[in-house]
């Protein structure tokens, strides 16, 4: 090869070396930029993967075995919390709406009237009939180590500290199977004071029935704090205060959720809706409204006590204080619809908490023959709460109120405070007739007022029309009478899918 093309072809080789090492950086920065681009697209996807989803979606994946959707059916049944029920017959109209794959009325289940609702629970009662098994303190009353009849001093100058909240088995998760969980697991802030607050919960409820008319009044309980001794949880409560504690009592409103289950790492969004009707502007659709659930909750802050506890009225049948340390799903959102800071009024509530401890004691006692522990004809979680804001309000903005006044007799106790309460009781609103709900109350009762962050699918467009129409004095009712009329069908169409469903089922065949 010529001395010059040796030259020549050697500045090219140089050339290209030097390119090549222009380059590998290049290479480099592109590389490094794809992978956090994947990495980036792999965040986002498990983020959009962990917004709650629809329990219909849920119910897709597993109606395909009979055996498996029973048992979720089972188990949603058997969660108390928040106090959500199914009579018989609206668990018989969710499977057969599973079973048809009628995945938007799944969502909306049951949507119905609240007058439809009462004949539902009337028809669960008559076939429950009358119970002659008597019923167990323990079955009424959440007291801890510290049983009703028998007397205890309890010890408040050192909380308890046991037991914990991954060790109470209350508050286990419990796996269904499919990569499905029923509960919803510790609330970081709130579960480390677990002890405090299972202690506390259990002692208030205990403290409570000191005045209680009957056998369990024989013995009463003494809780010692700071060198002095309180029979009244109301008196225990001045006291934290006056030691230095920060002690409030809020009147607070979720989304009832009737399932609190998780698909996986997401959330499962079921609600329990209700028909309102109240006409959608610009539609021939009723308002479907998921039920709220609404409660007490008592937040004690100090050097010796740090506990939350709530009280409401459950499908357990128990209305007492309860712990409140389990991690809310997103979806159910939360609303402090008012705050008592000042001690005369926490003294109020406290009395009628209290006396509402005894009085539905008492009145499960005398009717254990009532379904689901008596909830929704005793009440459901609402009505205690109203009786609350109607006494310090002046009125309450909850809704629905289904509690039936026979259960509740004004001469059933000739304790003062509870008297207070069945005034009360009887003053509030009811929605057990067939009337139609007032907006006010249906609106009241949501737990946030900026729709736009209600993440259930349709629910803020929807409220956000009945809101503007209600301000312009536009709001119209969906007629009842069509209403009954749309029931009726359903409830037919429901019978007719459920004898076709029968039919297509093989013989079975007989052992041998």
């Amino acid at each position: 090869m010529p001395k010059s093309a040796s030259i020549l072809r050697a500045r090219q080789l140089g050339r290209a070396h030097q390119l090549g090492h222009a380059r590998r950086p290049r290479r480099t920065v592109l590389s490094a930029l794809a992978l956090v681009f994947v990495i980036a697209i792999g965040r986002a996807a498990q983020k959009a993967d962990s917004s709650p989803e629809l329990f219909s979606a849920v119910m897709r994946r597993v109606s395909a075995q009979p055996e498996f959707r029973e048992r979720v059916l089972e188990g949603i049944r058997e969660v108390p919390k928040f106090g959500e029920f199914l009579s018989p017959d609206l668990v018989d109209r969710l499977r057969v709406l599973i079973l048809g794959k009628e995945w938007h009325r799944v969502d909306h289940f049951p949507a119905l009237p609240v007058a439809a609702l009462n004949k539902s629970v009337d028809a669960a009662v008559r076939l429950a009939g009358k119970s002659t098994a008597p019923l167990q303190p323990s079955d009424l009353l959440d007291t801890a180590e510290y049983p009703l009849g028998q007397g205890a001093t309890i010890d408040l100058d050192h909380p308890a500290t046991k037991p914990g909240y991954a060790d109470d088995p209350t508050t286990a998760q419990r796996q269904i199977g499919f990569n499905l969980t029923m509960g919803d697991g510790p609330d970081p802030a709130l579960a480390p004071m677990h002890a405090e607050s299972r202690q506390l919960a259990a002692v208030l409820n205990r403290l409570a029935m000191n005045n209680a008319e009957g056998d369990v009044a024989q013995q009463q309980a003494i809780a010692m704090l700071d060198g002095k001794s309180f029979t009244d949880g109301s008196a225990l409560l001045h006291e934290l205060t006056e030691s230095g504690h920060q002690v409030t009592i809020t009147d607070d409103v979720y989304f009832a959720n009737f399932g609190h289950l998780h698909d996986g790492g997401r959330e499962v969004m079921m609600p329990f809706w209700i028909d309102t009707q109240i006409a959608v502007p610009a539609s021939r659709r009723s308002l479907l409204l998921p039920v709220s659930h609404s409660e007490q909750e008592l937040h004690i802050r100090g050097p010796k006590w740090n506990a939350d506890v709530s009280f409401y009225f459950g499908i357990d049948g128990k209305a007492e204080f309860r712990t409140m340390d389990s991690l809310n799903q997103s979806w159910v959102m939360h609303r402090v619809l008012f705050a008592y800071s000042d001690t005369q009024q926490q003294a109020r509530v406290m009395r009628l908490l209290n006396a509402a401890v005894r009085v539905y004691y008492h009145a499960r006692m005398v009717h254990p023959e009532l379904p689901f522990g008596g909830y929704y004809r005793l009440g459901v979680c609402q009505d205690v709460s109203a009786a609350v804001e109607s006494e310090l309000q002046g009125k309450t903005v909850l809704f629905p109120i289904t509690h039936d006044p026979a259960y509740f007799p004004r001469n059933a106790s000739t304790d003062p405070g509870d008297r207070e309460f069945f005034t009360a009781f009887a003053a509030i609103p009811s929605d057990r007739g067939s009337g139609l709900p007032p907006i006010d109350r249906v609106l009241g009762a949501l737990p946030t007022l900026h729709y736009s962050q209600i993440v259930i699918p349709g629910l803020a467009g929807d409220l956000e029309r009945v809101d503007l129409a209600n301000r312009l004095g536009l709001l119209q009712r969906t007629r009842p009478l069509l209403t009954l009329i749309a029931f009726v069908a359903a409830s037919l169409l429901v019978i007719l899918a459920g004898w076709r469903l029968l039919r297509r089922r093989p013989p079975s065949t007989p052992a041998s």
